[in-house]
């Protein structure tokens, strides 16, 4: 149990323990406040009034499990961090590697990043910005996904676009996710969890580039265990449970940190 909180700050840790958890439960948090279980109903239901929660048997869960900001929105956030990342995973690509690439605001930042290396590559992706991306390096074979368009994410989605990537083999796949938790990875997006798994499928090793605010994310839908990865790519050391796990599922990862002068650094050692 912790010290008495006032309704505001019950509210706030309300809606900071629903970033990391599919639901709360209000027998539980009765118990960790020290207050009753019908003030944690109030706060629940003030909440869900502002329509940051949404209300469940027992207790409440995110109203955006199932969902998340398009692909413009994302853009906008966390800049530095994915420049990094995108960068730390533009130098994993060789001369002549034929990759997946998925739609995404990290994979977008990737894309960028990679054709300014400018390698003899061959990608195949479902994403228009990371298709435009890569196609200001003319040394690149860029080949677009069939399937339905989705304007939000610019990209396409499917039955088609899966059984396109079912028709290929690649190196390496470069896939993003909502979240990141100790048992898989996770996002709010069936459609997109379904090119995810395909191009996992379908690669010889798996890059995930998640930023740190994905860490603990356990979002409405696992896209595969976390053993299914090969490296994680993101800004900062993971926290310690998740570390752990991690270093269990024998994942490599490799942290972009930024160096004193705020930029991305050069190639180093992975971590």
């Amino acid at each position: 149990m912790i010290g008495r909180l006032s309704k505001s700050e019950r509210q706030k840790r309300i809606l900071g323990r629903l970033r990391s958890r599919v639901t709360v439960r209000i027998l539980s948090l009765a118990e960790e406040f020290g207050v009753a279980t019908e003030t944690i109903r109030r706060d629940i239901d003030e909440l869900a009034g502002q329509g940051l929660v949404s209300r469940t048997y027992g207790g409440a869960v995110s109203p955006l499990l199932a969902e998340e900001p398009g692909l413009l929105q994302r853009e906008m956030s966390r800049v530095d961090e994915r420049a990094r990342i995108a960068a730390r995973a533009a130098d994993m690509v060789e001369p002549r590697d034929v990759l997946m690439i998925d739609s995404g605001s990290t994979t977008a930042q990737f894309a960028r990043a990679l054709a300014a290396r400018r390698l003899e590559v061959t990608a195949l992706t479902n994403g228009i910005a990371v298709a435009r991306a890569l196609a200001e390096n003319a040394g690149a074979r860029v080949i677009l996904c069939p399937g339905d368009y989705r304007e939000s994410e610019l990209g396409v989605y499917g039955q088609e676009t899966a059984a396109f990537l079912g028709r290929y083999k690649a190196n390496k796949a470069f896939i993003g996710a909502g979240g990141i938790t100790t048992e898989a990875v996770t996002d709010a997006d069936s459609q997109a969890c379904w090119i995810k798994r395909t191009m996992i499928e379908r690669a010889g090793e798996c890059m995930l580039l998640v930023d740190s605010g994905k860490f603990g994310a356990d979002l409405f839908e696992a896209v595969c265990p976390l053993p299914r990865i090969d490296h994680v790519l993101t800004d900062s050391a993971p926290p310690p449970r998740l570390l752990a796990a991690i270093a269990k599922a024998k994942v490599r990862l490799h942290v972009a940190e930024a160096t004193a002068g705020g930029q991305p650094p050069g190639p180093g050692p992975e971590r």
